[in-house]
């Protein structure tokens, strides 16, 4: 089988001041300074705590159970821990933006064979996209990332750190419309692209509550806030060469994503 990737971006549940073309991942979480009482190193996310069970119940169903994983933006580490434990023959490579939380994820990882050391990586650039062999990896996941990051760094996910108009970023020094990258360089033929998060459907929000977390996130930096399913997502798949195999209605409003990678020439 080939090598699985499990690429898990995952994003701050509290809207954040922060410069365009800046983003956060599980490191920036409101309770990113607790810790868990039996040992200190352990960096606690509540939010992580609640949907890692009812995420892993989907990736039991979606990932193979063997191969190499991926996590992007691993944060406290709590998630890449539930899911190797559950995963034992798939080895999980965590990773995150900056190096900030990295002693938390070898804590929460102490004891699991299957965890390798984690490394820094940058979603929205194309030379850490660069970096990972092409068509290596057999999945990609990510979770709580569009909705609190600039559109940059979504369209880095899918094709491969191409800049929002407006925003500063760093100069591309590859051409993504020849040569992609993010998801649609490293996933094989037939690879799953999965996305979790809250997301509009038809440019409408799902709930009340959903659409009121929009507006704060939009408030608090404009280049925040709920990306649309079809119409946001389904054109950067179309760019990417993923084709949308399902929608999962996931707890609190959530969705899953799951997108394969089509077929392509060597």
């Amino acid at each position: 089988m080939r090598a699985v990737t499990l690429l898990a971006l995952t994003r701050s549940s509290r809207a954040l001041s922060m410069p365009p073309g800046g983003y956060t991942s599980r490191t920036m979480d409101p309770n990113a300074g607790a810790v868990d009482a039996q040992n200190p190193a352990k960096m606690l996310s509540p939010s992580c705590d609640r949907n890692k069970a009812a995420i892993l119940s989907e990736y039991l169903t979606i990932l193979p159970s063997s191969g190499r994983a991926l996590e992007v933006a691993s944060g406290t580490g709590q998630h890449v821990a539930h899911f190797a434990a559950a995963l034992p023959g798939v080895r999980f490579c965590p990773s995150d933006l900056t190096t900030d939380a990295f002693g938390s994820v070898a804590a929460w990882a102490e004891g699991l064979d299957n965890v390798e050391a984690p490394f820094a990586h940058d979603c929205a650039s194309v030379s850490d996209w660069a970096k990972l062999e092409p068509k290596s990896f057999d999945a990609v996941i990510v979770a709580n990332m569009c909705h609190i990051s600039p559109w940059m760094v979504t369209e880095g996910l899918f094709t491969g750190a191409a800049p929002a108009a407006g925003f500063r970023a760093r100069p591309r020094r590859v051409d993504t419309s020849t040569t992609p990258v993010g998801a649609a360089r490293v996933l094989a033929d037939g690879g799953r692209l999965c996305v979790y998060g809250p997301f509009t459907t038809g440019g409408e929000h799902t709930s009340e509550s959903n659409a009121d977390f929009d507006r704060s996130l939009r408030a608090r930096d404009p280049s925040w806030g709920y990306r649309d399913i079809e119409r946001d997502l389904g054109a950067l798949a179309d760019k990417a060469g993923v084709a949308l195999l399902k929608r999962i209605a996931m707890p609190a409003n959530n969705f899953l994503l799951v997108y394969a990678r089509c077929a392509t020439e060597e």
